[in-house]
Order: C-alpha cells, then structure tokens, then sequence
C-alpha cells in the first residue's frame, strides 16, 4: 500500500537551509573552522602552499619557488532527526480559549522547532570533533581524523592536563608544530575544551594574572600575545590541537533542498493528535595539510 504523504506546514528549499545552516552555525566550535556550503555529496579539499625565493635579477624570466598543492576528498553524511509529540500533552498549559484559537499550535510548533534546532547544534558540537564515522548517527571528527595513521599530523605526547602543567605543555605542542606554520601570514590557533581553559585560568591566576578571575567573556583569548585560543565545548577532554583554521574544514549540503525541516499533523490521516517533527542534513569533516598540525592527546 502506498504511503500517504500530508503536509499541513512545511519548510522546504531555501527556508529549511537557512533552518538547518542555523543550527550547524550555532554550535560554538563552528566558527573556528572553515565552514565549506553546497558540498555535493563529495568534494575535493584542496590547499595550496606556495615558498616564495628570491632570484638575481636577469633579462630573462626564470620561474622559481614551489607551489605545492595538496587535496583530500571531503565525504557528507546524511543524518536525520524525528519526533512525534501529542498535542493533548501540551493542552494542560493552556486555556480553552488558546487551545479553540488554534494560538497553542503556533506557539508548540515554535518551541519544538527551536529545540529540534538547538539540539543538532548540541550534539554536532560534539561529534565534529570526535565523532567515529563507523559509529551510527556519526562522522568522523577532527581529533578522529587527526590521530588516524597515515594524517600526517604530528603528536606532542598525551596525558592530564591541569593548573600545574596546562601551559607547558602548550609550549611543547607549539614548539612542535614546523616554523613554516607559526611563521605563515594565517596564524595557527589553539584549540582547546573547557576544561583545559579552566585549566589555564587557574595557571594564570596562580601566576599572579588575577584579572583572569574577573575578566569572565572579555578575556583576551591569546597565548602570549600570539596564537588565538579557541575555547571548543566539544573536544575531548586532555586535548589540545595547533592548526590553522583553513586546516579544519566542516562540510554541509546547507543551502539545497535535502536539508529539511518538516512538520506532519497526523490528524487528517489516522485521526490522532500526533504531530510528527524531522529534519535531514548532511555533515562530514575533512583536515588539509596533516603535516602542519599537532596536538596533545591520546
């Protein structure tokens, strides 16, 4: 038997991506990344390198430097997300007059597109960093793809992290990373979870650095006025990761039609109060140049 396909409100096309692109964007660590729009399905990931020598000068044109150019293939994943909610359960809240006006609908559709959004945000904050493409409803996420052999990125050693050994052990991660990427006219960033933030505030404040204390968002996020940090909720804990943000590369299908937002009022087919809620996106991450990051962790 055919199914039945009702479609009491819908967002579809351009509206769903904006939807759906909101809650990817709004995930913290997302804008510490390259953010790369309207991947279809594949796409090749390319950085190119180029070291610039000087020559003597001649009548002739004689070529020189190496442009290198490096790519790797940047492969979505399709996801979805559903929920059948019954409108009675919500009815309690409101009066009959709301409920009569049809009011309560609008305001329920609301808040449970608003969690749907908010809860993609959530959990993609975790996976993109180390979600493992073999597990359901994941891809593989940048620590995921930065410690896989044959990355070629490079380890600074793993352990603990705490007040007494967080800022060492930033100076061994940068200390490790080639001169070329500290020295390049894009700054590598350190990207590190909240734990180890709270970790370096503790240091800095031991050290006499007492503003850390009441600075609170406005803190300058800098290590020694150099290199960005980059507070990211979801990497795992004991992790730190030195790259430049054009290295971190997160893909989604955002602005196309397969990213939708749909609501489904069971009422007219089966004569329920259920109202059936989903959403399908596409997502996947892909590192550059393994070679010019390092990290910390196991």
């Amino acid at each position: 038997m055919p199914t039945t396909t009702s479609l009491t409100t819908t967002y579809a096309g351009e509206l769903a991506g904006e939807i759906v692109a909101k809650a990817l964007l709004s995930n913290v660590s997302a804008q510490y990344v390259t953010m790369k729009p309207n991947v279809p399905y594949k796409s090749v990931v390319r950085k190119i390198d180029d070291t610039v020598t000087f020559a003597a000068g001649t009548c002739d044109f004689t070529p020189t430097g190496t442009i290198t150019l490096t790519e790797r293939i940047l492969t979505l994943e399709e996801f979805q997300v559903q929920r059948q909610i019954c409108k009675k359960d919500f009815f309690i809240d409101w009066t009959t007059a709301d409920v009569m006006s049809g009011r309560v609908n609008t305001q329920i559709q609301d808040a449970i597109i608003g969690r749907l959004v908010g809860g993609i945000a959530a959990a993609n904050e975790t996976i993109m960093w180390s979600g493992i493409n073999a597990t359901v409803g994941q891809y593989d996420g940048f620590e995921t793809l930065i410690k896989a052999g044959g990355s070629g990125a490079v380890s600074a050693g793993s352990g603990a992290l705490n007040d007494s050994n967080i800022i060492a052990t930033i100076w061994d991660v940068i200390n490790t990373a080639p001169a070329a990427v500290k020295g390049a006219a894009e700054k590598p960033a350190i990207y590190m979870g909240q734990a180890a933030w709270e970790a370096y505030m503790q240091a800095q404040i031991a050290d006499g650095n007492g503003w850390y204390l009441t600075g609170g968002p406005e803190v300058n996020r800098r290590f020694v006025g150099m290199y960005d940090i980059y507070v990211c909720p979801g990497m795992t804990a004991n992790n730190i990761i030195f790259a430049q943000p054009s290295n971190l590369m997160l893909g989604t299908w955002q602005e196309n039609q397969m990213n939708e937002v749909f609501i489904l009022d069971m009422q007219n087919l089966d004569g329920s109060q259920n109202v059936r809620y989903g959403a399908r996106f596409y997502l996947g991450a892909q590192i550059a140049v393994g070679e010019d990051i390092t990290y910390w962790g196991a």
